[in-house]
């Protein structure tokens, strides 16, 4: 059996269970205890099985976290919140705040033995993608679910709306192991590829599937400890509490192969090009790529719908010329989530040899895209947004802002300065965000003040000690609100940065919902 090389990937998510972060929505918290679209009272989530999940506030606490492992408890119906008659426990998810499209996703966990106890880690997509066939499936990735009554058991699993895959699901799209020793803490991991789907426990792979084709877009994380009251599965049977431990959840992504290259400046679309999709709206994309062994090949998604087949790109990227790939469609006003996904990433070891795809940039309508610009430098997606009726909703472009002064808020400590230059659009309260470098986040959750209109930044000055070369930073938006009218609207800005004093290249971007971006600055 092979072994899952983690050195080839990089720290995106991590909950070491240190502290508590837990809350009923997820803001300010690394984690959520309800699902907002299955909340069944004020204080509850209906759960399934024989169980509903509760926030502490229903009266019932179920989480516990003590020497870095988290403590999910379950009990018999104790408050008047969840689902009558259900067990009362615990659930945990990222939605609305953490989701990566591909990658290797792991939890270290101890099981209960009781009879009852369904545990499970899985994942589900920011955009649930319409069953085509009205067959009743869905999208889950499903990395471990575990019953007590049969603790050796570990079942992993797929569910997709493709038909040919649901024929025969056991065979297609699950993937089954047994623990020789299930008593105590074992890791359980799934490396989401674009074309396999490889489950691991304990580092272990156990068995490989083809990816579906509609997991090629952003999940997020859910753990929980559900139960059941089946006849060989009845957690009424002894009513005794039932608890599973978790010590930790860490998410990786690819590890970038080289030190991507600054977009480039290239000239408007002209009207030619590969067209996809249909409708009246006009998406045109400008592609190039480092040719390595063959082209770049990609896809285009647009609120999580893939539009037209995998496409290929053709144009160098060092020419400063661009292929315009047309995307046609009829979107309604609002906020629109396009992505542009690296599938076929190749490196042999040089920078002459390294495939990589670039987004040099994109007009919606004829008008240009803020923040449509990004190197993809390993099999991933970059995400962006586009604003169906431009003139009420487009947003002001990132103004030109002044070096950063000495002052500012501080975070981290260290003799390397990376200073952040932040704006916001304000609607019921200010927007708020966290920063990693390199998968670790500096400092607590961090507030915006100066309003992006202004032309003014706040300086958040990020301190550290980073060895030479290529480090990952990002700014996650955590609270995005929309009110349906560009007043009512709340927004986050990276306007720049520079590192230890040097202006650092393509850290602009407007981020209009919750999401995440990444850019790289180099020590050297």
């Amino acid at each position: 059996m092979s072994t899952i090389d983690l050195t080839q990937y990089q720290l995106t998510f991590d909950d070491e269970f240190n502290t508590r972060s837990i809350s009923q929505t997820g803001n300010g918290t690394t984690w959520a205890d309800i699902r907002p679209q299955w909340r069944y009272d004020a204080n509850s989530d209906i759960g399934f099985g024989h169980s509903s999940f509760v926030d502490p506030s229903s009266g019932y606490d179920p989480f516990e976290v003590n020497n870095g492992v988290l403590k999910i408890t379950a009990v018999p119906d104790h408050t008047a919140s969840g689902f009558p008659g259900s067990w009362e426990s615990g659930l945990i998810t990222t939605q609305e705040h953490f989701s990566q499209t591909y990658g290797y996703f792991e939890m270290r966990a101890d099981f209960s033995n009781l009879p009852g106890a369904w545990a499970a880690f899985w994942l589900l997509p920011d955009h649930m993608i319409a069953d085509p066939n009205n067959a009743g499936h869905w999208q889950e990735l499903d990395v471990v679910e575990n019953y007590g009554s049969f603790e050796k058991g570990i079942y992993s699993g797929i569910h997709t709306t493709d038909a040919a895959p649901n024929l025969n699901w056991q065979q297609n799209l699950q993937v089954y192991s047994e623990l020789a020793q299930p008593s105590g803490f074992h890791t359980y991991g799934l490396d989401w590829n674009a074309d396999t789907l490889g489950f691991y426990v304990d580092g272990q792979l156990m068995g490989t599937k083809a990816t579906p084709s509609d997991m090629h877009g952003p999940m997020y994380l859910l753990a929980d400890l559900a139960t059941q009251d089946d006849p060989n599965n009845n957690a009424d049977v002894t009513k005794a509490p039932i608890s599973e431990q978790i010590d930790y959840i860490r998410v990786y992504s690819h590890l970038p192969a080289t030190t991507p290259t600054p977009p480039v400046t290239v000239p408007p679309p002209a009207s030619d090009g590969t067209t996809i999709g249909t409708g009246a709206d006009k998406l045109v994309l400008l592609i190039s790529e480092d040719a390595y062994l063959g082209d770049a090949q990609y896809r285009v998604t647009v609120d999580g719908i893939q539009i037209g087949d995998i496409q290929t790109a053709h144009s160098p990227h060092g020419t400063g010329q661009s292929d315009h790939l047309v995307v046609q469609g009829d979107w309604d006003k609002g906020v629109h989530d396009v992505s542009v996904t690296f599938l076929n990433d190749a490196w042999g070891g040089t920078p002459t040899t390294d495939r990589n795809l670039y987004l040099d940039g994109a007009t919606y309508n004829g008008a240009d895209v803020s923040g449509a610009q990004h190197a993809l430098m390993g099999v991933s997606a970059f995400h962006f947004n586009i604003y169906s009726d431009p003139p009420a909703t487009a947003p002001t472009p990132p103004v030109t802002v002044p070096p950063p002064a000495s002052g500012g808020t501080t975070i981290g400590t260290g003799a390397d300065k990376l200073v952040l230059l932040i704006s916001e659009d304000a609607y019921l309260g200010d927007a708020q965000y966290r920063v990693t470098v390199d998968g670790k986040q500096i400092g607590d959750i961090q507030t915006a003040h100066f309003l992006h209109g202004s032309g003014q930044s706040d300086h958040l000055v990020v301190q550290g000690d980073w060895d030479k070369g290529v480090h990952d930073a990002s700014v996650t938006f955590l609270n995005d609100a929309w009110g349906g009218t560009p007043t009512t609207d709340r927004n986050l800005y990276l306007d720049g940065a520079t590192y230890n004093g040097a202006d650092v290249s393509g850290a602009q971007h407007a981020l209009m919902g919750v999401s995440a971006f990444h850019f790289n600055f180099f020590d050297v």
